[in-house]
């Protein structure tokens, strides 16, 4: 275990000093900007990756802190508060390359650090892949206003116009070209200035950016390669115990009676205790707390979905849906078909994991969240403690893909801590972690298009979906429902290709606008579309943007040898998404949002039986290993367009243009995932 966290929190924002702005970004957001003059807070420590720093300035030294997002101290360092969980994504690193372009510093003169959880940021939820089209002028307006207030304040001692001076790495350079003032220099003269009003900000033009689309490695990976970096599970504080839960194995089930005399005889045990979602067991470490609940004597009871299985939901939602051949029974030129999308867990490497700290006047929680504010209400709700008496920190997360916008394993922590009077790490086995997710629902997706005299589509054909959203826990997963829209779709695509003897790479530039008919096209050349390939081998191609936003092709090269097994061995990826802040960030989602999809398209799928997840590990929920990884390419369009997400944006085409590739080397048309090899034996 790592040494006692310790956050490093922001300064604390008194209601007295926000100033309310309104902000069009996305759909309207409403973003308290702090006005603070000259205000003491602790010096930033730097990354280890960092030069020496020079010695601690007092606490009493000048900051320059314009608004909620960064501070400016004696030394130049800007230190620039991430308001996003940061899992790997590199959200940090990208907000701070914001930020830190308007205001003109050298990339080593930042350091980031995580906001406190507070309404001033506005919605604190990282999901959606929309935390930089939503934010990006919010964060150039941020960076912009602070150098505003220094370039405003060089002018005031050299008394000149300031709009004659310019910035250039950290400094004010005088319209001579020859002085020059650092802005550390500066802050406590720009501190007592007003803070510019929004509509007088002067953001950079694009054509001068200097760390704005250039590859910038994460700020945190040096922590993360070395280990220091502080995850959920890496958290501890004093005379903290541990707890696991036993819950009930069937959806809807709940605790009839339990014995607890076995547990507490395990040694290190403390304690064994009902809570919401089960019976928790509290020892000295977290050994004895899981040995302590395998001897748990738990008589559960049962559900009312005791009897459900994934083939009786499957029937079930067929039934209430339209079925395949249809389309030709109405007698017209049209095609139909039907798509089948299991159960998918988030499986995230670093399973849920809490630690609460729960007083009579206060409750203080570490939680690796998506969601911290949704945790602060639900902490609220269940204690009874008003807002400002909870606090939220948000340390690494060890994956989140949508998993962690839940709260639960919150709840559990924080009942647990208030029962027993003392702080509680949670910890969650894989076990837990598979059979007690909110998962992907299971779905029948159905397809039609009515199609012309040459068999092409008049339109991009829609979607019919049809989820499973009750009786078995559901959740955000990473792309939704984008990811089992791509499949059917994109799959049903090249079955119209096939058809009528069309290019499935022609047909969709026909069927999309220009700017998605370039990324195809892109991707398409990349790939060598329409040149040989070894025998055995195909090639398929699908397209998709997400929330509409991102535009992503991918074309997939697979191999089916002739027991069924599947290989893909290369994939081409070409992605729009408007101006890009980071391109390594950008080509690492894609390449991570293809490893997961890929997964998902010939690995994963939760199956139910008698009301319970039969999987439990990864022995029976397997990942992609390393060793079956394709070779990727990632093209990025260039754009002027507004950024957009890049987070979800690879996952949805992957499928489709495995199993269109599928059919090209074998002539086998798969409507089901996760492709199976008895499905292409001989095939």
């Amino acid at each position: 275990m790592k040494a006692e966290y310790k956050q490093r929190q922001a300064s604390t924002l008194s209601r007295r000093k926000f100033l309310k702005v309104s902000v069009a970004a996305g759909a309207g957001l409403t973003l308290g900007i702090y006005l603070s003059g000259c205000q003491g807070s602790p010096t930033p420590t730097p990354p280890p990756t960092s030069p020496p720093a020079p010695a601690a300035i007092p606490e009493e030294a000048g900051l320059l802190e314009p608004n909620v997002y960064l501070t400016v101290d004696r030394r130049g360092i800007a230190t620039i508060r991430s308001f996003r969980s940061e899992m790997g994504q590199g959200i940090r690193t990208a907000m701070a390359m914001i930020v830190a372009e308007e205001l003109d510093v050298e990339w080593p003169a930042v350091r980031i650090e995580q906001s406190p959880t507070d309404p001033a940021y506005g919605n604190q939820v990282t999901g959606g892949s929309v935390s930089i089209s939503q934010h990006y002028s919010i964060l150039r307006q941020a960076g912009g206003a602070a150098r505003q207030m220094l370039v405003t304040a060089a002018a005031n001692r050299w008394r000149v116009e300031a709009k004659s001076c310019r910035t250039e790495s950290g400094e004010v350079i005088h319209p001579d070209g020859e002085q020059r003032l650092s802005y550390g220099a500066l802050v406590d003269a720009a501190a007592e200035l007003p803070i510019p009003a929004q509509r007088e900000v002067q953001l950079k033009d694009p054509q001068d950016f200097r760390i704005i689309g250039t590859p910038v490695p994460l700020y945190d990976a040096p922590q993360m390669v070395k280990g220091s970096a502080i995850y959920g599970s890496d958290v501890s504080v004093p005379n903290m115990l541990y707890a696991t839960v036993a819950r009930c194995p069937e959806f809807g089930g709940k605790v009839g009676s339990f014995e607890a005399a076995s547990a507490r005889a395990v040694a290190g045990v403390h304690d064994v205790i009902q809570i919401d979602s089960g019976i928790a067991v509290v020892a000295d470490d977290t050994w004895a707390a899981i040995q302590g609940r395998a001897v748990l004597d738990i008589t559960w009871q049962e559900g009312s979905y005791a009897d459900w299985d994934s083939a009786s939901i499957r029937q079930l939602l067929a039934k209430n849906a339209p079925q395949p051949g249809e389309a030709a029974a109405d007698g017209g030129a049209a095609l139909d078909a039907a798509y089948d999308i299991p159960y998918l867990a988030h499986a995230t490497m670093e399973p849920m994991t809490c630690v609460a700290d729960m007083r009579a006047d206060r409750c203080e929680v570490w939680a690796p969240t998506q969601d911290p504010q949704a945790a602060k209400r639900r902490v609220g709700f269940i204690t009874g403690l008003p807002q400002e008496a909870i606090i939220i920190h948000v340390p690494h997360l060890g994956g989140g893909f949508g998993r962690r916008l839940e709260v639960d394993y919150v709840v559990e922590a924080v009942q647990i801590s208030q029962a027993v009077d003392a702080p509680i790490k949670l910890v969650w086995t894989r076990e837990d972690d598979i059979q007690h997710d909110f998962y992907h629902p299971l779905s029948y997706n159905y397809v039609r298009a009515e199609l012309d005299d040459t068999g092409r589509p008049a339109a991009m054909p829609g979607v019919r979906s049809h989820p499973m959203l009750f009786g078995v826990p559901t959740g955000y997963w990473r792309s939704i429902e984008h990811f089992t829209e791509a499949f059917a779709r994109e799959s049903f695509l090249d079955e119209i290709a096939a058809r009528n003897n069309l290019d499935p790479h022609e047909l969709r530039r026909e069927l999309l606008p220009a700017r998605a008919s370039a990324v195809v096209d892109l991707a398409a050349a990349q790939a060598g579309w329409g040149s040989p390939l070894p025998e055995g081998w195909g090639r398929g191609i699908a397209y998709y943007a997400t929330h509409g936003a991102t535009h992503v092709a991918q074309v997939a090269e697979v191999s089916v040898a002739p027991d069924g097994a599947v290989r893909v061995h290369r994939v081409v990826c070409a992605v729009d998404c408007g101006t890009v802040v980071n391109p390594d960030t950008v080509k690492a989602q894609m390449e991570g949002g293809i490893v997961f999809g890929l997964t998902a398209a010939l690995k994963a799928g939760i199956t139910i039986k008698a009301g319970r997840t039969e999987q439990s590990n990864f022995h029976d929920y397997p990942l992609l290993r390393m060793d079956e990884m394709p070779v990727v390419e990632v093209h990025i369009v260039p754009s002027d367009e507004d950024p957009s997400g890049i987070g979800e944006m690879g996952v949805p085409p992957i499928a489709p243009a495995v199993a269109n590739a599928i059919f090209a080397a074998t002539g086998k048309r798969l409507r089901r995932l996760p492709i199976r090899a008895e499905d292409l034996r001989g095939a």
